[in-house]
């Protein structure tokens, strides 16, 4: 009977793909194979000197830089991430996170890693939201890597605009003094990956590695789920 009803809710309502709306198949979740295969991969993690990295010269002093995909805009990865972002789809960023640990972990650089933290939403947007994406992305990674993820590490003090309507220097000034590092002494000298969902100017990711080098980490790398594809022709 259970099969049964199982079998007439999936003909009913039947599990579709977040990217381009096809029905999934047995064994997919989320996202189907079809549009797996076609999101643009970086070939960042073979390089030390790639896109996400050299996106943050004269910004931030970061170790090395990761970034699973290229986001076009009107894509079914940009379907995707809308969904995990806006739409309760958090095991999106789950996903993505376990599938580019497994590339990562191929990665000589990720050798050094001591611990994944992920950029922290401010409380109020929190609340909002009901979960932080990037929180998602971090635990995939982490299960992954079998490298730990640290929580509640650094905080998100100022609650800032959205950043998505504003230019590069506005962005840089809404994140000013926008984070806290709440426990120093665990991170001190640690090589700490610092993971967010998508990379646009950096900015947050920028202010978020100055507040943890001065608190002590010794040195920060960076992970996202993608870049955005007018950033990558910007670097």
């Amino acid at each position: 009977m259970k099969a049964f009803i199982a079998g007439l809710l999936d003909l009913l309502f039947p599990a579709i793909c977040v990217g381009c709306n096809d029905r999934l198949v047995e064994g997919e979740t989320l996202i189907c194979t079809v549009c797996f295969n076609g999101f643009p991969e970086t070939d960042s993690h073979t390089l030390i000197d790639n896109i996400a990295r050299n996106h943050f010269v004269g910004k931030a002093s970061i170790t090395y830089g990761f970034t699973l995909y290229i986001l076009r805009k009107k894509s079914h990865l940009e379907q995707a991430l809308f969904a995990m972002k806006y739409k309760n789809q958090p095991k999106i960023g789950y996903i993505l996170g376990q599938r580019y640990g497994n590339i990562l972990d191929e990665a000589p650089m990720m050798e050094s890693i001591d611990a994944i933290i992920a950029v922290p939403l401010h409380p109020k947007r929190f609340k909002e939201r009901g979960y932080n994406q990037s929180d998602f992305f971090a635990k995939g990674l982490s299960d992954a890597l079998h490298i730990p993820l640290y929580e509640g590490c650094i905080e998100r003090t100022r609650y800032t605009a959205s950043q998505t309507t504003k230019n590069k220097s506005e962005r840089i000034t809404n994140l000013q003094a926008a984070f806290k590092v709440r426990q120093p002494d665990l991170l001190t000298d640690k090589h700490i990956l610092l993971v967010d969902d998508i990379l646009t100017t950096g900015a947050t990711l920028a202010s978020c590695t100055n507040t943890l080098l001065a608190a002590g980490v010794g040195q920060v790398s960076i992970a996202t789920i993608a870049i955005v594809e007018e950033s990558v022709a910007s670097v």
